[in-house]
């Protein structure tokens, strides 16, 4: 059984970015800012990279005993009727999610996964808490077994989305599980 956990560690250090003009538009770059500062530590680990990737903004983390720890940051659309809300676009991306998932098996990136968990998960915050969801997806490469998580947030007008993978070698005490929570957690209480 996975067991999703929202404890914290500590953050330090701090990645802001600026505005991208919208005029004169390049491809590979966001016509968005991101509203809130993206630290370059969380927990242990730290930033490697970062770039914009179809339409998001891409964060890659490393640290010990982490396989992949992703943050993807792009514009939430304009809710112009009550057919659509937040709650509803994010669990699009949570369906999004389980339905290309088989498309990692045909690419190469995982041999066989199952959908362990596909739940909502909140995150506290010092006033109140941040509506989401995650999924889990333990599944097996080159005979290797990793946990997978995807987490999806709307925050300050964006979408949110974490990827976190871990090796199976006592993922369930990895301390990597907390990094989600506390990634959030420092985004939603950034200025």
């Amino acid at each position: 059984m996975l067991w999703i956990r929202s404890s914290g560690l500590c953050l330090s250090g701090a990645l802001i970015l600026g505005a991208y003009s919208a005029q004169g538009q390049d491809p590979s770059k966001a016509t968005f800012s991101v509203p809130f500062t993206v630290p370059v530590t969380v927990g242990f680990a730290h930033l490697k990279d970062s770039t914009f990737v179809v339409n998001a903004e891409m964060y890659r983390y490393a640290g010990d005993k982490i396989s992949g720890f992703d943050l993807y940051v792009w514009p939430l659309p304009q809710l112009d009727s009550l057919k659509a809300t937040v709650d509803s676009l994010l669990r699009v991306q949570v369906d999004d999610f389980k339905v290309v998932a088989p498309i990692g098996i045909q690419r190469g990136w995982y041999d066989n996964y199952v959908i362990a968990v596909d739940a909502p998960h909140h995150v506290p915050l010092s006033a109140d808490s941040l509506a989401g969801y995650v999924v889990a997806m333990p599944f097996k490469r080159r005979g290797q077994v990793f946990a997978s998580f995807f987490y999806i947030y709307a925050l300050k007008g964006m979408f949110v989305k974490i990827r976190l993978t871990v090796p199976e070698d006592g993922w369930n005490v990895n301390p990597a599980l907390d990094l989600p929570a506390v990634l959030v957690r420092s985004l939603a209480e950034s200025r």
